[in-house]
C-alpha cells in the first residue's frame, strides 16, 4: 500500500482545547468521512489504524448505522478466500 503523507499546521492551544491526541483525530476523521459516504466501513477502519470490526464497535458506540456496501462485500469475500485457502493448507 502506498501512502501520501499529509501534513496538517494546527494553531498553539488547538489541540489542547480539543482534548484528542494525534490517533483520536484520525479515527474522528474516519468516522466524518464514513458517515458522509466518502469512505467504506473498510477504507475508514484503514484511515482510522484499527480493525474494520474496531471501527463497526466505535460506530455503534456512536449509534452510527452500518453503511455495508460493494467495496465491503468485496474485502469480506477476499478474507473469506483467503481463510478457505489457508484453511485447505492444513
Amino acid at each position: 500500500m502506498s501512502v501520501t503523507p499529509l501534513s496538517v499546521v494546527i494553531p498553539n492551544g488547538i489541540l489542547e482545547s480539543i482534548g484528542k491526541d494525534e490517533q483520536e483525530i484520525k479515527l474522528e476523521l474516519a468516522v466524518f468521512f464514513y458517515k458522509e459516504f466518502h469512505l467504506s466501513s473498510s477504507k475508514a477502519a484503514e484511515f482510522a489504524g484499527i480493525s474494520r470490526i474496531a471501527f463497526w464497535k466505535e460506530l455503534g458506540k456512536r449509534e452510527i448505522p452500518l453503511n455495508y456496501d460493494e467495496e465491503d462485500a468485496r474485502h469480506d469475500v477476499e478474507t473469506m478466500l483467503e481463510f478457505n485457502a489457508k484453511f485447505a493448507e492444513l
